[in-house]
């Protein structure tokens, strides 16, 4: 395996973009079969938070995997310790964005199989995860969200410091755009999370899928907290669950930034455009009409 970071501008304003950093771990030799894999880290956490999963997807299963370090998180925050975030916090809106950046950099670099393009994130990653198959919704074969938050509740709200809008907050929602997800989806959630309740997040979103009948298969580790301990670990519940989220192929090659198209997502009163024909930098890559 190979391990390095890579640095690129994402979308911010008219006259600067925000540079994100993203950690990359990639095999030795990239064949006609390798795939890539996205992962999210937490609210407040970094880009090397999941770098245990990636090493493990990257040797066992053929994977370029990427983590890009949203902004307002990690050392963007605190370049010393690595851990906290911004208040006021964009609570997964461009950082969805910066992620897909990230993913959108690596398919650009290398020749990659489109078939199998992948996402995994926890907590406020597992949002970004389920948001990502929301904003680009022909890239992903599967996503795998562990313990995710599915929407901005009051307590988030609180914790991000600042107001939102009824449109900004259903951008925010994947429970509510449930539809839009075409792809598989994996989930998993500890019932003793009192950091993101199982029951409001996950267990909601389970439900909104089935009766929608879409392919979703859900674990619960009873007595887990937000780490998923003491029932596991988040690495054992990654290799307990990754398999089955490998068995996901497209039936294509194509996806989102090739296709170079316009995603609408009715918020309310106002739609959310997101529009791949744009580099990432450009304010028209994602806005409200």
């Amino acid at each position: 395996m190979r391990t390095f970071e890579v640095t690129f501008p994402s979308l911010n304003s008219q006259h600067y973009s925000k540079k994100i950093t993203a950690l990359v771990v990639a095999p030795e030799k990239i064949s006609p079969d390798t795939g890539a894999m996205l992962f999210t880290h937490g609210w407040g956490g970094n880009r090397f938070q999941h770098q245990d999963k990636m090493e493990y997807a990257c040797q066992n299963y053929n994977l370029v995997c990427v983590a890009a370090e949203y902004r307002q998180s990690g050392y963007d925050f605190d370049p010393v310790s690595g851990a906290g975030s911004y208040v006021p916090y964009d609570a997964s809106f461009y950082q969805v964005i910066d992620s897909l950046g990230a993913l959108r950099f690596v398919l650009e670099t290398y020749q990659l199989d489109g078939c199998r393009i992948y996402h995994y994130g926890g907590s406020q990653g597992g949002q970004i995860c389920l948001l990502s198959s929301i904003y680009a919704p022909n890239t992903f074969a599967g996503i795998y969200a562990s313990c995710p938050l599915t929407h901005l509740d009051e307590s988030k709200i609180e914790l991000a410091g600042r107001h939102f809008s009824p449109a900004e907050l259903a951008a925010r929602d994947a429970i509510l755009h449930a539809e839009r997800i075409n792809c598989p989806v994996f989930l998993e959630h500890g019932t003793a999370d009192t950091v993101v309740n199982h029951e409001t997040h996950t267990k909601a979103l389970a439900d909104k899928l089935e009766a929608l009948g879409k392919q979703v298969l859900v674990r619960y580790y009873e007595g887990g907290e937000h780490d998923l301990q003491p029932a596991t670990t988040k690495l054992e519940a990654f290799k307990a669950m990754v398999p089955k989220l490998m068995e996901c192929r497209k039936d294509n090659q194509e996806h989102d930034f090739n296709l170079k198209g316009k995603v609408l997502i009715p918020c309310g009163e106002k739609t959310l455009v997101v529009d791949w024909s744009c580099v990432q930098t450009s304010t028209e890559l994602l806005r409200f009409v």
